[in-house]
């Protein structure tokens, strides 16, 4: 049915009746709603509580199961360092004991630490399980098998230090290599789990077994530390699940591993062990969930993530919660967690029955409230109907008040109000719109009314911000109107209706008048009168009220700019100041104050004579007026000036406070954001110490410089007067004793002369300050200088230039000459270069002889050598200065090669 058709059925009855049909039936929808939510709401809280208290058990066994089964392989791997680091023997039977002894009193969550000798097969175990009967779980037990006991098992319980006090049991003919742990072990050739398999005493166990080898492979023997799994089984079985649950553990074949409702998942037939399989046991619960679980495609192979299942069991509904468990040692199970829902419902069943009876107590008791109720309220209305058609007749007077004090008796009270209200209001209702339009028209700000996009209305205001009459413009589609502007106040009321905005949009525009930026708020309304939805538009021109906050911006920017500057400034060690485009003293910082004495509020303000008085104590032109005016000749101001980028840069001696200083002055000029000068700063540091160290040190150089070459002078003096003698000596016809003499002085005079010429060069190293040389021309000049007979010197490199001291040339010259003087069956030299990740190789490569392994670095020891022995010293001296190496790179018996590496920065292409 439709609403009109609704609304006619519900009018043939009356309000009473209506009331109390419509409450009722509200009511009961309500309660039956609340009824059917409640108890669906149980059900789910039930499946919730289970999954999460399964979830929570699930997390619990697998935290147990974690560190219960991590402790075996901490043990072999504590036993595995021991043997590394040399602590135990292998072959120490003693030794073994007492550490595996430690360690099982350390952790005694395992019940046994072993280990079998391959070579032997010498076998050493402490348990905590001995003879069945004599275990108690504190006392600890020594077995042994070795050639001492003719390899026979003999197990002792021990003391607390190792002493035995007796013996518990004897086995002949045991060889633990043949046990399942050991082939387990070999078998993997890592840290593995045994299967599960029976000892000795008849304790079921699982192990946790690693090979121990040589450091060449060879297998010396297996660790293994033992678990009975009876210890998960008793922690499933204290472990608190529901009234009628169970928690169990398969592994992927379907075997109990331990359970918390069976004790031993392991049988016995005929002596044998028997491994219990969960399909086929008695226990229903564990028989029935394991068969759930392992239909179709969800078999316990397959089941790789946590899963809940549920099934019936003679009549009861079971929730089952499966959770795989693998560790990294070969471990694959699955742990079962099974709740029966009667555990959560029994309280629930018994809330439910409640529930039902409270409902429906509460609709007989709502019929008979609604009755009264509707009696209650329909009577007064009755009342207040024949009153309002008597007002709806014109009778302001005739309104009959009722005698109540609830909302009732307000409503009739506020119709007579109403009705006395009604009767001004129509007297002041002309008066009202009169004083509106006055108001209207009286607003500073322009005020547009649309009927949509229509203007129907605009103040004068608008005329005279627009220059539009309103009769012109009243009519017309705003987006024809004022450019720009109308097109934006369009887009405001078009979003307005599309949105259904009850409250107003803002928006802040730019348009441009008379060539001039104003700034215009467009404020937007949304009225509704008879139904019908208008758009009232304010607009005011805010361009004063912009520029002022862009002015108080910018001012608050150049102030946190300045104190910034300030702040660094003020932080300079230097002393520095800064003046401004008519020479005044903007800033004087602290470092200055202290250099001068002269304090920052003293000066600030004040021209030129006033700073250079301050630092010369003279009227003179500093560094910095030479950067504001860069007309002044720096010969007139300073002798020296460096111009660098815009920086001035120059160093004077000055007397500062009665004691002469070495200054380093720097400067430079101040430009605004359009490059107009607006001052210069200059900044002055005292390197007195270092002019006094660097003068200082040039005396000495020139001093040493002056004794070396005064020495060598009068050395060379003494040898010309030896060579006069000696060659009378020779014109006197001496005997051949002598003249081998002679000889030998003459070879030792030429040393000495090599050697002295050595000095001279050697001397020179340093003292001139680095030049760029170009390598191709370098050498070409070298070769020509030598006579090199049939040998052909090629050289390839050209464009490049190195950074290196002047006496590069003797570089060049020694090592062509090296080459044809050693090369014994040379016949080319060649000169390459080529660049590399770190800088550029030269390379001086000839065929000769070369240069044995052992001697690549001796050839470059002073004095070694068939001639002077400097040649190649002096080389590396000389390229070392900056930082430049070589080395002998070339294969003895094939070729030789110098190899000068040349460091980037210290080398340029002819492109740079």
């Amino acid at each position: 049915m439709d609403p009109p058709m609704i609304r006619n059925f519900i009018g043939k009855f009356s309000l009473r009746t209506v009331l109390i049909v419509s409450i009722v039936c509200i009511f009961i929808f309500a309660i039956g709603i609340t009824g059917i939510l409640t108890f669906l709401n149980s059900q789910y809280v039930v499946t919730d509580l289970a999954s999460q208290m399964q979830s929570e058990i699930s997390d619990r066994i697998i935290q147990h199961l974690d560190v219960y089964l991590e402790t075996p392989h901490l043990v072999n791997n504590l036993c595995m360092d021991s043997i590394r680091l040399g602590e135990i023997s292998i072959s120490d039977n003693d030794s073994i004991q007492r550490h595996f002894q430690e360690l099982s009193y350390r952790f005694d969550s395992v019940q046994a630490i072993c280990y079998a000798n391959e070579l032997e097969g010498n076998y050493t175990i402490i348990s905590s399980i001995g003879e069945p009967g004599i275990a108690n779980g504190t006392e600890r037990f020594l077995g042994i098998s070795r050639e001492s006991t003719n390899f026979s098992f003999e197990e002792y319980r021990i003391d607390r230090y190792g002493k035995i006090i007796e013996k518990t049991y004897s086995k002949a003919g045991y060889d633990p290599r043949s046990r399942p742990w050991y082939n387990a072990a070999v078998q993997a050739k890592g840290s593995v789990w045994t299967p599960v398999y029976m000892w000795l005493e008849g304790i079921v166990s699982i192990d946790a077994v690693v090979p121990v080898y040589s450091e060449k492979g060879k297998l010396q023997g297996v660790l293994d530390t033992s678990l009975t799994l009876s210890g998960i089984g008793d922690f499933l079985q204290k472990i608190q699940i529901s009234k009628n649950g169970q928690a169990f553990i398969i592994d992927r074949s379907g075997h109990i591993v331990a359970s918390s409702a069976i004790r031993e998942p392991y049988t016995w037939v005929n002596g044998e062990l028997r491994h219990q399989s969960a399909l086929n046991c008695n226990n229903s619960i564990i028989q029935k969930t394991t068969r759930k679980i392992n239909l179709g495609d969800n078999s316990l192979e397959k089941i790789t993530t946590r899963q809940q299942y549920n099934f019936d069991l003679e009549g009861k509904r079971y929730f089952v919660q499966v959770t795989p468990f693998q560790d990294k040692y070969g471990i694959d199970w699955l742990i079962v967690v099974v709740v029966p829902e009667s555990d959560f419902m029994e309280k629930t069943n018994e809330n439910n029955r409640t529930t039902a009876i409270l409902i429906v107590s509460s609709i007989i008791g709502t019929i008979i409230v609604c009755v009264l109720l509707a009696r209650w309220i329909t009577e007064p209305i009755l009342s207040m109907n024949q009153s309002a058609k008597a007002l709806a007749g014109g009778d302001w007077n005739s309104w009959t008040e009722l005698d109540r004090h609830d909302e009732l008796g307000e409503l009739s009270r506020s119709f007579k109000k109403m009705a006395d209200q009604l009767r001004s209001s129509f007297i002041s209702l002309k008066s009202s719109e009169e004083q509106y339009l006055s108001l209207f028209q009286s607003s500073t700000d322009a005020i547009l009314l649309f009927d949509k996009l229509t203007l129907i209305n605009m103040n004068r205001a608008g005329e005279e911000m627009f220059g539009v009459l309103t009769a012109q413009a009243i009519g017309k589609d705003i987006r024809e109107l004022f450019g720009q502007v109308g097109t934006d106040i369009g887009e405001m009321i078009q979003s307005s209706f599309i949105e259904q905005d009850k409250g107003y949009q803002d928006r802040t525009i730019i348009r441009i008048v008379d060539g001039v930026e104003q700034f215009i708020n467009i404020r937007a309304t949304t009225v509704v009168e008879n139904g019908k939805q208008f758009s009232l538009i304010h607009i005011r021109d805010i361009t004063e009220q912009r520029r002022a906050i862009m002015i108080l911006a910018e001012q608050e920017a150049l102030r946190r700019s300045y104190n910034h500057i300030q702040t660094i400034l003020q932080l300079l060690p230097d002393p520095s100041f800064v003046i401004d485009h008519k020479g005044e003293v903007l800033f004087w910082n602290r470092a200055m104050e202290k250099m001068t004495g002269v304090k920052a509020e003293e000066i600030i303000g004040k021209g030129n004579e006033s700073y250079s008085l301050a630092v010369y104590g003279s009227v003179r032109s500093l560094l910095i007026d030479v950067a504001l005016h860069p007309e002044l000749h720096d010969e007139e101001v300073f002798p020296d000036i460096e111009h660098s980028g815009g920086i001035l840069k120059t160093s004077i001696w000055l007397e500062i406070s009665g004691e002469m200083k070495y200054l380093s002055i720097i400067a430079a000029s101040l430009y605004d954001e359009n490059r107009c000068l607006i001052g210069a700063i200059e900044s002055i540091r005292d390197i007195t110490s270092h002019k006094i160290s660097e003068e200082a040190l040039l005396i000495a150089n020139k001093k040493l410089n002056l004794l070396s070459s005064i020495t060598r002078h009068d050395i060379i003096n003494k040898i010309m007067i030896s060579k006069g003698f000696l060659y009378l000596l020779e014109e006197s016809g001496e005997n051949s004793e002598q003249k081998s003499s002679i000889e030998a002085i003459k070879r030792s005079m030429a040393e000495i002369e090599h050697f002295i010429e050595f000095t001279k060069t050697y001397q020179e190293l340093g003292l001139k300050i680095p030049v760029w040389k170009d390598v191709g021309e370098t050498f070409s000049r070298a070769a020509r200088d030598i006579e090199s007979g049939d040998v052909t010197i090629q050289v390839e490199v050209l464009g490049i230039s190195i950074l290196v001291d002047p006496l590069f040339e003797k570089v060049c010259y020694n090592l062509i000459e090296n080459a044809l003087r050693h090369g014994e069956r040379l016949t080319r030299i060649d000169i390459t270069a080529h660049e590399t990740n770190n800088g550029i190789v030269i390379s001086i490569q000839d065929d000769g002889q070369g240069v044995p392994q052992d001697m690549k670095e001796i050839i470059f020891e002073r004095g070694y050598g068939k001639n002077t022995g400097y040649g190649l010293f002096l080389a590396r001296e000389i390229l070392s200065l900056s930082n430049i190496s070589i080395t002998e790179k070339g294969e003895f018996g094939s070729y030789c090669r110098f190899d000068i590496d040349v460091p980037r920065g210290k080398y340029r292409l002819e492109k740079e």
